[in-house]
């Protein structure tokens, strides 16, 4: 169980980097909606090992897919990738933005699938 809440902590703490280094460059909205998702899964991270409720695990489990998909159609995202290695500044965005919205929840949902798999046997 407490995998699943260092993955989701991984993510939070990423986005916030992030969204703090964003600050003046993006929209106010993206920058508050950020911080509520951060809080956000912070949160789901103290439910899910605190409660250790299978529900609690199954929505950060739609979360991650979420994210990912969300992030992958998103042309600001796809448009900064293509900026990686341009400077530091652009390329430690990305690298948050990829252990954010890939890394992170990806682990996520492999973890998911691991504990599934023992789970039948």
């Amino acid at each position: 169980m407490i995998r699943y809440s260092y993955y989701l902590l991984g993510s939070s703490i990423s986005l916030f980097i992030g969204g703090i280094m964003l600050i003046g460059k993006v929209p106010l909205i993206l920058t508050i909606s950020t911080l509520i998702i951060v809080i956000f899964l912070i949160y789901l991270a103290y439910s899910i090992n605190s409660k250790k409720k299978k529900a609690l695990i199954n929505l950060g489990l739609v979360l991650g897919i979420l994210s990912i998909i969300i992030s992958a159609t998103s042309p600001a995202h796809f448009n900064a990738l293509k900026q990686f290695g341009n400077g530091y500044y652009i390329t430690i965005l990305d690298i948050l933005m990829i252990l954010g919205f890939y890394g992170f929840p990806l682990a996520y949902i492999i973890e998911w699938l691991t504990q599934m798999k023992k789970s039948k046997v």
